[in-house]
């Protein structure tokens, strides 16, 4: 079979043409692609966003604490600390 160099250059023209299309359909198509987030997920990432600004220290927590210290009201009560060691977690 003997291939004619003439049909050669039409046949890569026209190839050529088909992939400079896809391209711009790729480009076009790419243009329009747009990203939602879900309800809950917006949700979640505000809940978050709360988690993270929330202090890490109690502050009301230590100050009762810290004052029920001071006056000698706080107690230790070592048969809830061993209850609470020993129940099983899930």
């Amino acid at each position: 079979m003997k291939i004619d160099p003439a049909s050669l250059s039409v046949i890569t023209g026209i190839q050529a043409t088909n992939r400079a299309n896809q391209a711009e359909k790729k480009k076009n198509s790419s243009e329009g692609d747009k990203l939602a987030v879900s309800d809950k997920g917006q949700t979640f990432q505000t809940l978050l966003q709360k988690a993270k600004e929330a202090p890490s220290i109690r502050e009301d927590k230590v100050r009762t604490l810290s004052e029920q210290i001071e006056s000698g009201k706080f107690r230790v009560d070592g048969q809830r600390i061993a209850a609470n060691i020993l129940a099983p977690k899930f």
